[in-house]
């Protein structure tokens, strides 16, 4: 019965350690997703939140499944007391791996909030380039118009002169 229980324990935890290694590689993919997506950062922002809301959850979920384990291996450390140092090396382990993931997200997520930021900077910048562009092609135009003008005066003065 305890071989049986120390199996399901190390079964459980080597599903606990898969399941935040593919939590963690999820995290990299999106982070990797939201580097290509601050060129369409408008349309990709939506889908970046609901996709650091799924990571979010699946932390969560993660987290649950090690406090129910904890609870489940301090009952077992009653009959097993070389069991319980390697659950409890085991425990530290998965903690700094979700501590890790939870880092990787908030800055995944300041991220995003950086390009959106950036991207509303440079909207900014490129609207007040264009209007000093329109500015100057209407100051240009109306030089050439004045200019046109002169021409034609000089002309008929220079006609009008003629015998």
């Amino acid at each position: 019965d305890h071989k049986d229980r120390e199996e399901a324990d190390r079964a459980t935890l080597a599903e606990l350690e898969d399941e935040i290694r593919a939590a963690e590689q999820r995290l990299k993919d999106s982070e990797q997703q939201q580097k290509r997506a601050a060129k369409d950062h408008k349309d990709r922002e939506e889908a970046d939140r609901a996709t650091l809301a799924e990571l979010e959850d699946e932390i969560r979920a993660a987290e649950q499944r090690l406090k129910d384990s904890e609870q489940q291996q301090k009952r077992a450390a009653k009959d097993h007391k070389d069991r319980e140092e390697a659950d409890r090396a085991t425990l530290a382990e998965l903690e700094d791996e979700i501590r890790a993931a939870e880092q990787r997200l908030k800055d995944s997520e300041q991220q995003q909030k950086r390009a959106a930021k950036d991207h509303k900077d440079r909207e900014e910048a490129d609207r007040a380039t264009l209007a000093e562009l329109e500015d100057e092609i209407r100051a240009a135009e109306q030089r050439l118009k004045d200019s046109e003008a002169r021409n034609q005066r000089a002309a008929k003065e220079h006609t009008d002169r003629a015998p």
